[in-house]
């Protein structure tokens, strides 16, 4: 008997185990992002004064990086990057540190993504596409305090149905209806970089702390992400 209870002690635990295993969180991807996002705000009218008028600003990934960094002065050391994971339910928009080799801060995190999976090999063992719609809700930090973003866009898979780069983009078929083009690294002119594991494009809002130290709403009606090389596992 205390034989029989020691097996199903054992057994529990192993089973207890293998739960433990399977719960742990999909493995992450980083991967180096351009950007470039027209921003609409108000701005005081100077003729009259009791109204305001509405300005763009055009922004680059370095743009964002340095807001959520607390600066105005664009930052050579850090960049925009997005982290995703394998499987496609969870994915952060960073800033990775070239330095240390790692994400130092987390501007937006994803509250929903759904994505849909294709292959244009039939005899592939796999999926090696997808296209997602994510819904972000943006954190903060330093001049940037909150707000939303709406990604939508596509990226290659392995088969193990994480994002990778190529070095060979063949997925454009749909980029002209879809409005997803390729920006260019605006962030670092030396970037010679070929690889891409997608594009996307973005709507939303940010609230950033401006010169004055006012508040102001900056809204976000379309802009473009490139996801290129792979700068974590």
């Amino acid at each position: 008997m205390k034989t029989k209870r020691w097996i199903v002690i054992g057994t529990v635990a192993s089973a207890a185990a293998v739960l433990t295993v399977l719960a742990l969180p999909a493995p992450q991807r980083t991967f180096r992002t351009t950007a470039a996002v027209t921003a609409v705000l108000q701005i005081p009218d100077p003729v009259a004064t009791n109204t305001d008028l509405l300005a763009t600003l055009p922004l680059a990934g370095h743009d964002l990086v340095s807001y959520a960094m607390g600066t105005t002065t664009q930052l050579t050391n850090d960049v925009l990057a997005l982290e995703m994971n394998c499987g496609s339910s969870q994915a952060d928009v960073v800033v990775y540190d070239k330095t240390l080799h790692s994400n130092v801060l987390v501007i937006a995190t994803s509250s929903r993504i759904d994505a849909l999976t294709s292959q244009d090999d039939p005899t592939s063992a796999a999926p090696n596409r997808e296209r997602f719609v994510m819904q972000m809700g943006v954190n903060t930090n330093g001049f940037l305090v909150g707000g939303y973003l709406t990604v939508a866009g596509r990226v290659y898979l392995d088969t193990n149905g994480c994002p990778r780069a190529v070095l060979k983009d063949t997925d454009r078929g749909l980029d002209k209806a879809l409005c997803d083009i390729v920006i260019k690294d605006l962030d670092d002119k030396t970037d010679k970089g070929k690889l891409i594991a997608g594009e996307a494009h973005i709507i939303g809002m940010v609230n950033s702390i401006v010169e004055t130290g006012a508040t102001n709403v900056f809204l976000l009606p379309f802009g473009h992400l490139t996801i290129r090389q792979q700068l974590l596992p």
